[in-house]
């Protein structure tokens, strides 16, 4: 009876542990894709883009250590250089700059997605 309990006791805390980490994602996403909003509105209005683009770099990197634990590395990885790629691109005064904005929003999107339980991912 007891092992019964301590196993129902480590799925539990599995259980409850993955849900923390899917929260946290959620979380960190909202606050980076605020941020992203931020960037694209001083672009848009002609604004501080650059510094709005430094405290994006900044808020990833607060962020990066803990989404590398909990989620994949490449894909951690790949919001990272897409949003190290936006100053160059506004320097350039390239025209895509909103197209690598939408890009990181999908990058971000791929995360949360990515560490959701679904039935294809359990079986």
């Amino acid at each position: 009876m007891k092992r019964i309990i301590i196993s129902i006791a480590i799925i539990a805390m599995i259980a409850a542990a993955g849900s923390m980490a899917i929260l946290y994602i959620g979380e960190a996403n909202s606050r980076l894709l605020g941020q992203l909003e931020l960037v694209e509105k001083a672009y848009s209005e002609g604004g501080d883009t650059a510094r709005e683009i430094a405290l994006l770099s900044r808020s990833y990197k607060s962020l990066r250590r803990v989404l590398g634990i909990i989620a994949d590395d490449d894909d951690v990885e790949e919001l990272g250089a897409l949003i190290s790629r936006l100053l160059p691109m506004l320097e350039s005064d390239c025209d895509e700059f909103l197209a690598e904005c939408r890009m990181i929003r999908s990058a971000a999107g791929k995360i949360y997605s990515g560490e959701l339980p679904t039935l294809d991912k359990i079986l």
